[in-house]
């Protein structure tokens, strides 16, 4: 049921109706958070509401759907669209443009360049990793549904695949696993529910992303057949390479890490492993007070993973942009694509043997933390320091 008072704000606008506009692919104005767009935040709009040209106030900018920097009668329309609408999991909006991606500060090697532009859609993507708990979660589900996964000696499968696909490993098979199977049921090693899901490969990703799907009423992406990612579906899925990188830059161009007020790291802002060499750290860009591992999370055992959202978010108000694990990304990976990368979209090569891992991790030193560090690894692939996070398309 829409709320008729909203017509009131068309006034700013002389009257023209925008229903049509392109909206959010997720309820991005739940201010509230309390998983749906209702009354209380259609209070928040219009206290927020502001006109062109009004700026974004604290709280507003959960309303600034074209990221303008007001709230106006466009952010109205979409607004209207999402009214009564729930919110998948916990999602940013990126809005459509270009970026320049890949190492404009010669950082790294030549996999990373040559810098190019590459326009985009719009799409959302998971505020922070996948924790442990919500991967439990889907194990869960999956193994009531009958015909998903099996446990065989300590590790999920696909269902009758025998060992050709791997999904992630538990604590019986791996100690640097955090998920615990008793032969029924999964659950997550106390104190590790909200850090993010490791020891989980391409496939154990992919398949995550369908399962939520069908929580949430939406098309699966992933064919587990062939694992092919039909991006007409309307389910949840990984990041494009593209679409990774332009997140974790957090809409700030030109910068090495994903925050824009210094191009070094410390362990103030992410979890990662400061590499020192004659009492100095390695890289210069590194200027860590602290040598080796976090301290705040290297005395709890294998992984050294921290909570998601302990440190503060980038541009686009994600999490862990860097540090804490490396993402699964739905590209294959080839070492040249730059070179031959198409401007609109890209996808990524049309096969391959290693799929593509961004961002840095609680493991790596500095020079993995940057934002156009990329690398690849086997789908089968299962380590203490790679996760994911997912997408979701512009509907």
């Amino acid at each position: 049921m829409r709320v008729r008072g909203l017509i009131a704000v068309l006034a700013l606008a002389g009257g023209l109706v925008l229903f049509g506009a392109e909206a959010p692919a997720f309820a991005y104005g739940d201010w509230n958070t309390n998983g749906v767009i209702d009354l209380d935040d259609y209070a928040q709009f219009s206290a927020c509401l502001t006109g062109p040209g009004g700026g974004v106030g604290t709280g507003c900018d959960v309303f600034d759907f074209d990221a303008d920097t007001d709230v106006d009668v466009f952010d109205f329309a979409a607004f209207q669209r999402v009214f009564g609408t729930s919110t998948p999991l916990e999602m940013v909006f990126i809005s459509a443009g270009e970026f320049e991606m890949g190492d404009s500060f010669g950082d790294g090697i030549w996999v990373e360049l040559p810098v190019h532009t590459v326009y985009l859609s719009p799409y959302s993507i998971n505020t922070h990793e996948v924790t442990n708990q919500q991967y439990a979660d889907g194990l869960n589900w999956a193994y009531g549904q009958g015909g998903l996964i099996e446990v065989t000696g300590g590790v999920v499968y696909k269902y009758n695949s025998g060992t050709s696909y791997p999904y992630c490993d538990t604590d019986s098979y791996d100690s640097g696993s955090c998920i615990v199977w008793n032969g029924s049921t999964f659950a997550v090693e106390s104190g590790r529910e909200n850090q993010p899901m490791v020891k989980v490969s391409w496939y154990g990703s992919a398949a995550y992303a369908n399962w939520r799907s069908a929580m949430d009423g939406r098309t699966p992406c992933y064919d587990t057949t062939p694992w092919t990612c039909n991006f007409a579906a309307n389910g949840y899925r990984l990041p494009t390479e593209a679409e990774w990188e332009k997140a974790a830059r957090g809409g700030v161009p030109g910068h090495r890490f994903p925050w824009s007020d210094t191009d070094t790291i410390q362990h103030a802002r992410a979890n990662y492993r400061s590499y020192w060499s004659g009492g100095a750290p390695y890289y210069p860009y590194d200027t860590s007070p602290t040598d080796g591992y976090h301290p705040d999370f290297d005395d709890e055992g294998y992984p050294y993973t921290s909570p998601v959202a302990y440190f503060a978010p980038n541009g686009y108000g994600l999490y862990d942009a860097t540090g804490n694990v490396r993402e699964w990304c739905n590209d294959w990976y080839e070492m040249g694509y730059y070179g031959s990368s198409p401007y609109d979209n890209p996808q990524g090569p049309v096969s391959g043997t290693h799929r593509v891992a961004r961002g840095g991790n609680w493991y790596d030193d500095a020079y993995s933390c940057r934002c156009a560090y990329r690398t690849g690894k086997t789908p089968d692939d299962r380590y203490y320091y790679l996760g994911f996070r997912l997408t979701l398309d512009s509907e």
